[in-house]
């Protein structure tokens, strides 16, 4: 299964539609000129940029901030990118956090039905192993250990939901996603949830 890099942190910002694209987060500052350490989502993050500028939503009342973005090298999580206008290691820091996004439809479309935006998981049915479901994926985090789901947890037994689970986006734990049909299956007795015992 494809699954390209795909961060989401818990930064406030505004609600971004699905016409956006995230290609890359912002982690950190490189050097004292304004360079920024990013976290590609994208194989051919070289080419997305040839196509234009991208779009910041720095805080919750952005409307988007078209930015050049020039590749400077490679690092362990991604790149060393320059963004047009800062100047120092302060002004970087302050945007870790901060997703470059672009839109959608400057995209090639996916052909592989086995690839997927993350973007498009948001939103699509949990389904245990028996094809229960169970909840609803709210959102894709990462804070340095890998990729987690968050799933917004169905009522039980006529009881309050009990909140959220993240569940690691591992193929032993997320074995399948159906984005075409709108579901994804999490093996929640690999995970060890102590909810899944309920449902054997």
């Amino acid at each position: 299964m494809s699954r390209p890099q795909y961060v989401h942190s818990r930064r406030e910002e505004p609600e971004i539609g699905p016409e956006w694209i995230s290609v890359g987060v912002i982690v950190g500052a490189v050097g004292v000129k304004g360079a920024v350490r990013l976290k590609v989502f994208s194989e051919d993050l070289e080419a997305i940029l040839a196509r234009g500028p991208v779009t910041l939503f720095p805080d919750v009342n952005s409307t988007g901030e078209q930015v050049d973005c020039k590749l400077m090298h490679k690092i362990k999580v991604g790149y060393a990118v320059q963004l047009a206008g800062l100047t120092d290691r302060t002004e970087a820091e302050n945007l870790k956090g901060v997703k470059l996004y672009v839109a959608r439809d400057s995209l090639p479309e996916i052909e592989d039905d086995a690839s997927f935006y993350y973007e498009d998981m948001e939103g699509l049915i949990a389904r245990d192993q028996t094809g229960t479901p169970f909840g609803v994926v709210q959102s894709i985090y990462n804070f340095g250990a890998g990729d987690l789901i968050e799933v917004a947890l169905d009522d039980r037994d006529n009881n309050p939901a009990s909140g959220t689970q993240m569940y690691p986006f591992r193929d032993e734990f997320v074995p399948e996603v159906n984005i075409k049909d709108g579901y994804l299956v999490i093996d929640r007795k690999a995970f060890g949830d102590d909810q899944a015992s309920d449902e054997a």
